[in-house]
């Protein structure tokens, strides 16, 4: 290609791709035939190399504190909530998970691997984990681990589309087009009626679907997805910028580019993207 694509990706900070479990949703499940970390750690057979011990419930107000103490960003009140759940049930996946995002933004790989890996121990199911070390694993430079383990947060779960982004961030990353479709293609079925909400996930999804099908001249499909997205009126502009660059320097569609860099025009005051669409308006004179 001689043209200058832009994907979206969630690999580099700040707009990392950890999968954070919902506070309000944690505190909707205490019931522990609806609660995510109490069923698996019911289920499993492994058991923890702790003394042994009854566990007590966790509560509505523990929920809370862990969730303020998260957006403190303070670590002794995050450390003290957690410690608090995890007294009461030491593979709770919250607080886990909470704790492993802290450390891993405070660029403690190591403890933050940790507690990934415990959290995994009863959770063997729950993609998220798996998303969450692959990243941890891609931040100490271990780029085949970190895909392994991405490629094993979907095969949990076959519609998972953080990690289906995160892994075709990557496969864009370093140009492999054809390995970026299949995870792209089933994130996008799996979100594609998320668009018109504005869901970012699936905005993330749908424009990167459409690079790798623009990087395999798969043109016209291509051109199918940016539409849908233009019909969504979705407010990120990078999707807006691949559909005027596909439309200006791959198939020569002057009317189309015009409405299309029109609504770009209007939406974003970022200098770059301002410059490139300039470039482009000169093409079509």
């Amino acid at each position: 290609m001689n043209y200058k694509l832009v994907f979206i990706s969630l690999l580099l900070l700040p707009t990392l791709a950890f999968a954070q479990f919902d506070d309000s949703e944690s505190e909707a499940a205490m019931d522990p035939k609806d609660d995510l970390s109490n069923e698996l750690t019911e289920t499993t057979t492994e058991k923890p190399d702790e003394q042994p011990f009854e566990k007590a419930d966790v509560s509505k107000e523990d929920i809370s504190r862990l969730a303020q103490a998260k957006k403190s960003k303070n670590e002794a009140a995050i450390v003290k909530a957690a410690a608090e759940i995890l007294s009461k049930d030491p593979n709770h996946l919250l607080a886990l998970n909470t704790l492993g995002i802290f450390y891993f933004e405070s660029k403690k790989y190591g403890i933050s691997k940790i507690l990934f890996e415990r959290a995994l121990r009863t959770s063997k199911q729950e993609p998220a984990l798996y998303n969450n070390l692959a990243i941890v694993f891609l931040a100490e430079g271990d780029l085949p681990l970190a895909m392994d383990y991405f490629k094993k947060s979907i095969a949990a779960k076959s519609d998972y589309k953080i990690g289906a982004t995160n892994l075709s961030s990557i496969y864009l990353e370093y140009g492999d087009f054809k390995r970026a479709i299949a995870p792209l293609e089933d994130g996008y079925k799996a979100t594609r009626s998320d668009l018109r909400r504005g869901d970012s996930s699936a905005i993330e999804i749908a424009n990167n679907y459409a690079v790798a099908l623009m990087g395999i001249g798969e043109n016209d499909k291509a051109k199918g997805i940016y539409e849908n997205i233009y019909e969504a009126n979705v407010r990120n502009p990078i999707p807006y910028l691949n559909y005027a660059i596909l439309l200006v320097e791959v198939q020569k569609k002057k009317k189309d580019a015009f409405r299309v860099i029109s609504k770009l025009k209007f939406m974003t005051e970022d200098k770059e993207i301002l410059r490139r669409v300039d470039e482009l308006e000169k093409k079509l004179e």
